[in-house]
């Protein structure tokens, strides 16, 4: 296994991914966890044991910068799903393509800049994921955005289905908790999919 994510190929992360890489690790830092209590402030702090250097021990140290990685994204995904729900305009979408699309025969990565046009031109902040239909793997995308006004689907009805799902996100207590860990498992499921590592179609964060 190469060093470092970046340099890993595809087939890589696709195997490491269908080998449940990310749970193996999971599972022996939760047995390495450990809990220490501060005796000047009884403040209660959890450590873990299990590292990068006895990972690689373990011949594990890729599967361990892929947890990592894994870890840090779902971090940035829970920010930036944070940032659109604080708008209190945040929406999720799930697109379906037409079947006129699917006949002409074009590729998945040009059904993914489409995707990438129509959340450009109709979204101020997005974050999107490839998923598959459970039961007949048909190629749809997830998004969170925030509308710049009213999402104009009409523009796009030869590459849309008229199906398309939108939904106000209901201000509450677990929305962004739920989200992150929905778009984050669709990641997981492109991952293991299609070996890609970075699947993610994001806007770039206004300052």
């Amino acid at each position: 296994m190469n060093q470092k994510i970046v340099y890993a190929t595809r087939e890589e992360i696709a195997q490491a991914m269908k080998d449940n890489a990310i749970r193996k690790i999971a599972l022996k830092r939760r047995e390495n966890r450990h809990l220490h209590i501060w005796q000047d402030t009884g403040e209660v702090e959890f450590y873990n044991k299990y590292q990068k250097k006895q990972a690689e021990y373990d011949n594990l140290g890729f599967e361990f910068r892929l947890y990592m990685a894994n870890e840090q994204r779902k971090k940035r995904i829970k920010d930036r799903i944070t940032k659109m729900y604080e708008t209190r305009k945040a929406v999720f979408l799930t697109l379906t393509f037409s079947d006129k699309l699917f006949e002409r025969n074009i590729t998945s990565e040009t059904r993914r800049t489409y995707i990438r046009r129509f959340l450009k031109d109709q979204c101020s902040e997005y974050l999107a994921n490839i998923d598959f239909g459970s039961t007949n793997q048909r190629e749809h995308y997830h998004a969170v955005v925030v509308p710049k006004t009213i999402i104009d689907f009409e523009k796009y009805r030869e590459i849309f289905d008229s199906n398309i799902n939108s939904k106000r996100i209901i201000v509450s207590n677990n929305s962004v908790k739920l989200l992150g860990k929905y778009i984050n498992k669709l990641t997981n499921h492109a991952l293991k999919e299609n070996g890609y590592y970075q699947r993610l179609i994001f806007s770039r964060q206004s300052k």
